[in-house]
């Protein structure tokens, strides 16, 4: 049986079938969620003080910044934000000595997360935003006794102060306080395993507990537990990937599912214009069957609520989860090795393991990584990170070995080693074919990694054979793509719940502020049109051919070449990366750039390695690669410079390849990122729009003439 907070003691004690509804029925709460976002802006500024000392000016900034981010400022909340920010003010001055602040607190039986301790002086507290009445007195008189309970076991000694603040007020009544005795002690220890024995019997024998004579105010069930014929009943019944909604769906709830889930290609227009009558919608939601996937089943809550409020009826809605879930654990360390999660990835990570199945989008440099190892550390589940590259693989289980001191199992590169916790290339899982089938049904935590490619036919086929995964994790830094199909993203790793950019970053000083230049007008305009007509091929009325412009505009462009090379040279002293997409441009650089590497994809195991450790190290400078290899996911903190002479037209691939060069590390003080505002027909719009991708991240772009070009 899983520990239990005191959230759900309290809940089992004032009505044992909300309980049931919520924890075994896993029945979603109905109900609007700004009151506990407030509070956590609340918690996380009055934590942002006591851990940093901040000023008053500076917790202003960030209290705004952070109820803009939670989007309280479109809650009928916004006009309370001053309530809340007096709030802070009176806990800042309380000026309490704090040694910890959310103090984790967690057994096989229980669990606990302590605003603020003090283990010099043995006093504990905990905030709230609530208006003090006799009810909630009592309650948080029973909240701080098995606080205290928790903070006796790991300390072996009682607190002498337990303390809650109510802070809208300031004084003493804003203070609630107990000093607890052994005899308390043993009374919410009774009260705790009293419990858990009832909790234990529903959940062997599936009882639902009888009601209560009185339905308490807060209650988020009452539609469940009453008779009344009225109400609009829905069973969300899980299998596998995905979700059968049973109950009546008319065709005004039809029309809304559709609407929701389904999308237009983006060259519809195009495909249409050949074939008139080509589908061109991509729609989830399967209405013969009733079915659409699992990853979309906050929109399918949300769109059956809608209804609900539409039509002025009330709605229950049940969900019935028919997965077969994986229970075995593997010992874990306390918390990572050797690191310390800022806050913002805590953030993450609280975040995930709330929502199960969800997307994080988090600039390169952010700590992706981290986040996602430390969801392995504490879910302890077997889990499967799959990513897409060998480079990848093999440093990303480097990494959780470190940070977790355990074995990491590998499947690819040669590989096939399975573990608990399992690396993988989507290339492999997908080769082998059905030889996975039973192991892939085994894992309850899956991780896609760089998961802006999920629309791609493997992804969807990996993730289709994932059928017991009670958390699923996609992640990426741009977690959308250029061909429009986000939302088939959304379809196998759910919905966005973190969010934060690299300039964000930048901001708050977590990576390097870039200079980014596009050099312009390196050729002129008739210089352009020589080598657009060398591109031809002498043919009657003969149409611009793409491959045919890139190579003579791109890869044999004399004076783009020479700019690379002039460059390069002018940085002599930085650790460069240059980015190309075709080989043959590579090795044409590789030739006039002294003191190169050219890594591509035919680059043989030894020889990578090799160069990966001379470029780390600081024996090799300037690295030429394909963008391919580069533009996601290695890490080379040392960078200085990246060149992007690829003359990519994607923007996500542009945000990936810049932030190969943002992260920090000690004497590192600048990033560059060099590019160009490239002349012809393909290659002038595929320029705009890295530069636009840029902007529209956040980020100031200088579009200039090289020196003494």
């Amino acid at each position: 049986m899983k520990p239990t907070s005191f959230s759900q003691n309290m809940l089992f004690s004032k009505c044992p079938r909300s309980w049931f509804f919520q924890y075994i029925k896993k029945i979603p709460v109905i109900q609007d969620m700004s009151y506990a976002i407030a509070g956590n802006v609340l918690h996380k500024t009055i934590e942002h003080y006591y851990k940093t000392g901040k000023s008053i000016q500076e917790l202003k900034v960030s209290f705004e910044e952070e109820w803009l981010r939670k989007k309280l400022d479109k809650s009928f909340l916004n006009p309370k934000k001053d309530t809340y920010w007096l709030m802070v003010i009176n806990a800042v001055n309380l000026n309490l000595i704090l040694t910890s602040n959310e103090l984790k607190m967690f057994y096989p039986d229980a669990v606990g997360y302590l605003d603020g301790v003090n283990t010099n002086d043995d006093l504990i507290c905990d905030w709230k935003s609530s208006t003090r009445r006799p009810e909630n007195e009592e309650e948080y008189t029973t909240q701080l006794l098995y606080y205290s309970m928790l903070y006796k076991r790991k300390f072996d000694r009682l607190p002498k102060k337990a303390t809650v603040y109510y802070l809208k007020y300031s004084g003493s009544k804003g203070e609630l306080s107990i000093t607890p005795t052994e005899d308390d002690i043993k009374g919410i220890e009774k009260w705790h395993n009293d419990i858990r024995e009832q909790i234990n019997k529903i959940r062997e024998s599936q009882e639902m507990p009888s009601r209560c004579k009185n339905c308490f105010m807060f209650c988020g069930f009452k539609n469940h537990c009453g008779d009344n014929e009225n109400v609009l009943k829905y069973n969300l019944v899980i299998t596998g990937n995905y979700i059968n909604v049973e109950g009546l769906v008319t065709p005004l709830l039809e029309k809304g599912f559709n609407k929701k889930f389904s999308y237009e290609l983006k060259d519809a227009y195009w495909i249409k214009k050949n074939n008139p009558y080509a589908n061109t919608i991509v729609n989830f939601w399967n209405n013969k069957k009733q079915i659409i996937p699992l990853a979309f089943k906050d929109g399918v809550v949300k769109t059956l609520t809608d209804y609900g409020e539409y039509t002025k009826k009330p709605i229950a809605i049940d969900i019935n989860d028919m997965r077969v879930f994986n229970d075995t654990k593997i010992d874990m360390p306390d918390k990572l090795i050797g690191k310390e999660l800022r806050d913002y990835q805590t953030e993450a990570v609280e975040e995930f393991m709330r929502k199960k199945i969800s997307l994080l989008q988090i600039g390169t440099g952010g700590g992706k990584t981290e986040i996602l190892i430390e969801c392995i550390r504490r879910l302890c589940y077997k889990t499967l990170f799959v990513v897409d590259k060998i480079e990848l693989l093999r440093q990303t289980k480097k990494r959780i070995e470190d940070s977790l001191g355990i074995e990491v199992g590998q499947i690819g590169g040669g590989k096939e080693d399975i573990k608990h916790v399992t690396v993988a290339t989507i290339q492999t899982l997908n080769k082998r074919g059905n030889l996975y089938n039973d192991y892939l049904k085994s894992i309850r935590f899956g991780i896609l990694d760089e998961c802006h490619k999920v629309a791609a036919t493997s992804y969807r086929k990996l993730s289709n054979k994932l059928l017991n995964t009670e958390y699923r994790a996609g992640v990426s830094a741009t977690a959308k793509r250029d061909d429009g199909n986000d939302m088939m993203i959304t379809s196998v790793c759910g919905y966005k719940c973190f969010n934060l950019s690299s300039s964000e970053l930048v901001k708050r000083g977590w990576l390097v502020k870039p200079k980014i230049i596009f050099v312009k007008k390196y050729i002129d305009k008739e210089e352009t049109k020589e080598l657009e007509k060398k591109s031809k091929k002498g043919l009657i009325n003969e149409s611009d051919d793409y491959p045919s412009l890139y190579e003579e505009l791109i890869v044999n462009n004399k004076k783009r070449n020479e700019l690379i090379k002039k460059i390069t040279k002018d940085n002599k002293d930085k650790k460069i990366l240059i980015l190309v997409k075709l080989i043959k441009h590579g090795n044409l650089l590789c030739g006039i750039l002294e003191g190169s590497r050219y890594l591509h994809g035919s680059t043989n195991k030894d020889e990578r390695e090799e160069m990966f450790k001379e470029f780390s190290t600081g024996k090799l400078n300037v690295l030429i690669s394909t963008i391919s290899i580069f533009a996601e996911g290695i890490d080379i903190p040392a960078l200085d410079m990246v060149i992007n002479a690829s003359a990519n037209a994607g923007d996500i691939k542009t945000i990936q390849v810049l932030g190969r060069v943002l992260r920090k590390m000690e004497g590192k003080e600048n990033a560059y990122y060099y590019d160009f505002q490239d002349e012809g027909r393909f290659f002038s719009r595929a320029s705009h729009s890295r530069i636009k991708s840029l902007i529209d991240e956040g980020h100031d772009v200088d579009i200039e003439k090289y020196k003494n070009q």
